[in-house]
C-alpha cells in the first residue's frame, strides 16, 4: 500500500472515531419502592411464630443520627446476637423527606400513631405480640410522647432493658448485662 493511501486511510479512520455518536445516557438510578408495613410486619410475624420469638420493630428514617446510633448498638455482635435469640427483629421507616420519601414504608406512620408514636420522635422502639400483632412495650416511658429513642441516661438504659425483657420474659441476666454495657451512658 503506497504512503498515500496509508495517510488517506488513517484520516478517514481517526475522522470515524472522532465524530459524534449517540450514546445512551445511563439510566437513573431507580431507587425501589420500599414494601408496605403490614407486609413487612406480616413476614416479621410469621417468623417469629415459627421461632417462638416476638417481633421487636424499630421505626427509623435515613436523616435520624439517633436512629443511626440505636442501630449501630444493636448491630454490634454481642447484642445482635442477644436480641436475635429472643425477637425477630424489623425496621420500618417513616417521616422521610424529599426525595427519600418513597424509601419509606407505606402505612408505618399509621402503625406507629397506634402505638402513640407519631409524636414521640424517632427512633420508636416497639415489641409486639407475634400472633396478635399488638403491642407488649414500646420505648415510650409513662404513655404518648415519652419516647426513650436512643437511650443515653441510666434510666433510659433500664427502660429499653425492661421493654425487651417484656418481650423475652426468658432472657437473662447476663444477657441483660449485655445490651446495658453496649450503651454509653451518662
Amino acid at each position: 500500500m503506497s504512503s498515500r493511501r496509508l495517510i488517506v486511510a488513517a484520516f478517514i479512520v481517526a475522522g470515524c472515531l472522532a465524530s459524534p455518536v449517540a450514546v445512551a445516557a445511563p439510566a437513573a438510578a431507580v431507587v425501589p419502592a420500599a414494601p408496605p408495613a403490614e407486609a413487612v410486619l406480616a413476614a416479621a410475624a410469621k417468623a417469629a411464630r415459627g421461632e417462638k420469638k416476638n417481633v421487636l420493630v424499630l421505626f427509623h428514617a435515613s436523616w435520624c443520627g439517633w436512629c443511626r446510633r440505636l442501630e449501630a448498638v444493636l448491630a454490634t455482635p454481642d447484642v445482635a446476637a442477644v436480641v436475635s435469640r429472643h425477637y425477630v427483629r424489623t425496621e420500618l421507616t417513616v417521616f422521610e423527606r424529599g426525595e427519600r420519601k418513597e424509601t419509606e414504608n407505606a402505612g408505618a406512620e399509621t402503625l406507629l400513631d397506634s402505638l402513640a408514636g407519631s409524636d414521640a420522635g424517632l427512633p420508636f422502639v416497639a415489641v409486639l405480640d407475634a400472633r396478635t400483632r399488638q403491642p407488649i412495650a414500646t420505648s415510650n416511658v409513662a404513655g404518648p410522647g415519652t419516647n426513650v429513642g436512643f437511650p443515653s441516661k441510666d434510666e433510659e438504659v433500664d427502660h429499653f432493658v425492661r421493654l425487651l425483657r417484656k418481650g423475652a420474659p426468658r432472657m437473662t441476666g447476663e444477657e441483660e448485662r449485655t445490651i446495658r454495657a453496649a450503651f454509653p451512658t451518662r
